[in-house]
């Protein structure tokens, strides 16, 4: 199906709406239904090819696509993050043999068991689809800050060739792992996957050692001290009505809150088991209906203000309340800050606090818990009482897994 981009939502700069050619009604659309290079205000007039999907909240657009003036498709060549490995190299996900003789359901299964110990899911069982959600972030994430700090090593000798990185994890003796990677027989991608391995131990490691020298840093997050902590003294000012609205129309506030902050003629319904382009829909009129209700607008911004001091005040007693995270999409560090919105004793999702250039604080977006675990887990494990694994319920397999 064809049409042109009515307009881009000038605020968030995520969603906006499609004129079908066919003239029938307005189509809503998420950038990350564009994939790679999503549209800016700019495109607002362009043609667009997009699949239309029809659901009891309204008409959504999926795999999106800006053409081009001669009507084909107009072409990405932005990589996400998070893709970035796998378009380096090729990593069973799949089960396969390890160097070691070992059968192992994929390679995230050899490197949890050459890691020290530690929980790679979220809630109190893992999911036999994917038993490695955490880890599997912290891998692929982990390449892409290490490829932007040209610390992937390459060493090639006629068409034998070897490649290595700092996976950012140790063994039961706190000892580096490595990523080897052998020259791949096939066109593309260029690697193929080797081994995990840690120097000089077994023949992956000793061939590590035996390659390389020096061997890559793992990834440096920070320049100094003074990133790594928060400033109690400094003020943190919040964008209030831009972080809820933005955060109700892409779902990162718990279902329980929004239920006490309905607007006013808005009809509630239990979103959490709607389809996906239903509940996107849902939750976009749910934001536009708080937008029309000051008094709701007012009711939750006075609740997120409570919740904040209190985070505040919570770092000021321990400073290790104030996580540090590196966030892939804008390859830049912040801090992560509890906020309990349903109750003071349960934290429901976290604020993202960036240092503006005169030392004070911007809070620029809210994000669900699972989502703050893995970027704080690329910077190190957290060592907190408030962000861990098992506190954590994983809901979000719906959502596009990068967001801005």
């Amino acid at each position: 199906m064809q049409g042109k981009i009515k307009f881009l939502d000038g605020k968030t700069q995520k969603w906006g709406y499609i004129v079908p050619n066919d003239g029938t009604a307005d189509v809503h659309f998420h950038v990350s239904d564009f994939g790679g290079d999503g549209p800016s205000t700019a495109d607002e007039g362009r043609d667009v090819e997009f699949q239309l999907e029809e659901g009891e909240f309204g008409r959504s657009a999926r795999h999106a696509a800006i053409l081009d003036p001669m009507g084909t498709r107009k072409r990405s060549t932005a990589v996400r993050p998070g893709d970035v490995l796998r378009q380096w190299s090729f990593v069973p996900y799949v089960e396969f043999r390890g160097k070691n003789g070992k059968q192992y359901n994929s390679a995230l299964e050899l490197l949890a068991e050459l890691a020290i110990d530690e929980r790679w899911f979220f809630g109190t069982q893992s999911d036999p689809r994917n038993p490695y959600p955490i880890l599997d972030s912290h891998l692929r994430y982990t390449f892409f800050k290490l490829k932007n700090e040209k610390r992937v090593l390459e060493f090639k000798d006629g068409k034998v060739g070897w490649a290595t990185f700092n996976t950012g994890l140790v063994d039961r003796l706190y000892d580096p792992i490595y990523a080897l990677f052998a020259s791949n027989d096939r066109p593309s991608p260029a690697w193929k996957f080797y081994d995990f391995c840690v120097p000089g131990k077994g023949s992956s490691g000793k061939k590590l050692t035996e390659i390389f020298d020096p061997l890559p840093e793992p990834a440096t997050y920070f320049s100094g001290n003074f990133d790594m902590l928060l400033d109690t003294t400094k003020d943190i000012h919040v964008d209030y009505e831009h972080v809820i609205l933005d955060g109700v129309s892409r779902d990162r506030f718990p279902a329980d809150f929004l239920a006490h902050h309905i607007p006013k003629g808005f009809q509630w319904q239990d979103y959490s088991k709607l389809q996906r382009a239903d509940r996107e829909n849902y939750l976009v009129g749910f934001s536009h209906a708080i937008e029309q209700d000051l008094q709701c607008t007012r009711a939750i911004k006075n609740r997120l203000e409570d919740a904040k001091a209190l985070g505040e005040k919570r770092t000021r007693w321990n400073f290790k309340t104030a996580i540090p995270q590196y966030y892939p999409t804008h390859n830049t560090m912040s801090f992560l800050l509890p906020l309990a919105l349903v109750s003071d004793e349960k934290v429901d999702i976290a604020l993202v606090v960036t240092r503006n250039p005169s030392g004070s604080y911007q809070g620029r977006t809210v994000l669900p818990l699972e989502w703050a675990y893995k970027n704080a887990r690329l910077v190190c494990r957290p060592d907190s009482d408030w962000l861990t694994p098992d506190r954590v319920e994983s809901d979000q397999t719906g959502l596009p897994e990068e967001e801005d």
